[in-house]
């Protein structure tokens, strides 16, 4: 597991913003917390080179851009292929998240589809040909109240 960063007051605070307004300027950012736009802007280029932020990126809702489907897919892997599945999972554009799990699964994901069909063909044609995958339960959600992101405030 990578380390884990520790964040000042200031750190956090850019962050907030920046999740309520991945388009607020360097600028605004500076007004709002009353410090020079020069040190906003350091501290988002230092953030961005330790990975607190990954990426600039906008929060689409897949339900308003054509995508009805979102389902919570935990897996079940031989124990010594679950890092070559977790490769290979990595490299569908279906899949928002993943990761290895504790507990009754092995692998956690999040997929994003546009119909129950592209579903099956995801369960059948991409997951039925990854070695190592003995079984899979599929939850799909029949309504979202809340979409987030990582909280760091």
């Amino acid at each position: 597991m990578a380390e884990i960063e520790r964040l000042d007051e200031l750190d956090r605070a850019i962050l907030h913003i920046l999740q309520e307004d991945g388009r607020a300027s360097y600028s605004e950012i500076a007004r709002r917390l009353k410090v020079p736009e020069s040190t906003v802007r350091l501290r988002v280029k230092k953030l961005v080179e330790r990975g607190v932020i990954r990426k600039f990126v906008a929060l689409i809702n897949p339900f308003k851009a054509g995508y009805s489907v979102v389902a919570f897919i935990a897996v079940d892997v031989e124990p010594s292929k679950i890092k070559e599945a977790v490769e290979k999972l990595k490299e569908l554009p279906e899949v928002d998240v993943l990761g290895i799990a504790t507990g009754a699964h092995d692998i956690l994901m999040q997929v994003t589809v546009r119909d129950l069909q592209e579903l099956e063909n995801f369960l059948v044609e991409k997951l039925g040909r990854i070695e190592g995958i003995k079984s899979t339960e599929t939850s799909i959600l029949t309504s979202v109240k809340k979409w987030g992101y990582a909280r760091v405030f």
